[in-house]
């Protein structure tokens, strides 16, 4: 089973405006989602408590600085105690950057679980794995985020998710990386993925909306029971066959994802190293 506090892996990630909008996008998502990240940084006036209290699911908390291309500009002491008031709240989570995590390891008297993030917005590292040991036991959910570039960027973090011991959150930055977010479900050990509000709403590239993965990849019913197609594309026309061939399948019994990647690319190859990375995936260059 997936490690996390409820059944339902869609996680929206809101970047409301205050928290009475904020409320109403949550009440509006709730039958699609099974928590959501509230960026704070990203708020012009938020009430943290009134969140927590009146909130129709569990809620994540982040403050994102500047240094981590957030909103947050004023002093780290500031950051910190908003983070801290979303944990005396027994917010579900705290999100904080791996930067920061030992100045909150100390903090005690809620129930809420510390994420903690290390993002690289220019790069896919090839040793993820190292980084997730590094921080697994030091907080509850490792998240790891890097940019895919290329098609074969999304292979790290895939390895990342499938050798995972612990709660983790994985995806490849960018629209090259899509496919990890609407993947990650089918990992034993991932906690969530994101998706925005609406088209115009994403907080991250690559994201895709809530609608889109409740309605099209019913990720709601997705586990590790799933059974999974990846299908490489490098056409228009290729990842519409994949979108329809999707949304004919019952929810949950199969998932069907397009990697999609350069008409130039070895695609035999690539096939090759997404079998060896996904061992229980069917994988096709599409036609």
């Amino acid at each position: 089973m997936r490690e996390q506090i409820t059944s339902n892996p869609i996680a929206a990630s809101l970047a409301s405006p205050d928290t009475r909008t904020c409320l109403a996008d949550l009440e509006r998502l709730a039958p699609k989602i099974g928590m959501a990240e509230v960026r704070l940084d990203l708020m012009h006036t938020f009430d943290i408590e009134k969140l927590v209290a009146a909130s129709p699911v569990p809620l994540i908390m982040t403050c994102r600085p500047k240094r981590e291309r957030g909103n947050y500009d004023g002093p780290e002491p500031g950051r910190l105690a908003i983070l801290r008031r979303a944990l005396e709240c027994q917010c579900a989570y705290i999100d904080v950057e791996a930067g920061s995590l030992d100045a909150v390891s100390g903090w005690r008297g809620s129930p809420t679980q510390i994420i903690a993030s290390q993002h690289w917005f220019d790069r896919m590292p090839r040793d993820l794995g190292k980084t997730y040991l590094d921080l697994r036991d030091r907080c509850d959910v490792v998240k790891l985020a890097g940019m895919a570039e290329s098609a074969t960027d999304v292979l790290p973090l895939l390895g990342f998710m499938r050798d995972a011991t612990t709660p983790v959150i994985g995806m490849a930055m960018g629209e090259l990386g899509t496919c990890t977010r609407i993947l990650s479900p089918t990992f034993r050990h991932s906690l969530l993925t994101y998706g925005s509000a609406s088209t115009l709403a994403a907080t991250a590239s690559g994201q895709v909306t809530v609608d889109e993965l409740a309605d099209t990849y019913k990720l709601q019913l997705v586990n590790a029971a799933t059974k999974v197609h990846v299908h490489i594309t490098s056409t228009d026309n290729q990842f519409r066959a994949v979108l329809a061939v999707q949304e004919r399948v019952a929810g949950g019994t199969e998932l069907h994802v397009s990697l999609r990647t350069e008409p130039c690319c070895d695609t035999a190859a690539l096939a090759d190293s997404v079998r060896r990375t996904l061992p229980g995936a069917e994988v096709e260059v599409a036609a």
